[in-house]
């Protein structure tokens, strides 16, 4: 009888190394996520810095150096959209965090 009512159920030994696990798992979860921020910032940097190249070869082969600088405003707008996801990728733990304002929400219910 004893068998059958400890059945399904932990040591404390096990336990343990089932709760270990699961904080791996997250935590292994968290670096995958910032992995894949980083990899896709670095790919929207490139993306952006190459059509970037490409607006100002159109301005410079259509109407020279002598007109206004039309490509300054897709390349402002670029520049900005860099600064946010570098932000995200590199920075996001402190700034963009989920879980530091689920703490926030969490102390002000107490």
């Amino acid at each position: 009888m004893n068998d059958q009512q400890n059945e399904g159920q932990f040591s404390p030994k096990e336990s343990l190394q089932v709760i270990a696990d699961m904080i791996e798992k997250v935590q292994n979860d968290k670096m995958r996520k910032l992995a894949k921020k980083r990899a896709q910032f670095k790919l929207t940097a490139t993306y952006l810095v190459i059509t970037s190249l490409m607006l100002v070869a159109i301005w410079y082969f259509t109407t020279g150096t002598s007109s206004y600088f039309w490509p300054a405003w897709p390349i402002g707008i670029f520049v900005f959209s860099i600064l946010i996801t570098y932000m995200e990728a590199y920075m996001g733990t402190s700034l963009f965090s989920e879980d530091k304002e689920y703490e926030k929400l969490k102390s002000k219910k107490r």
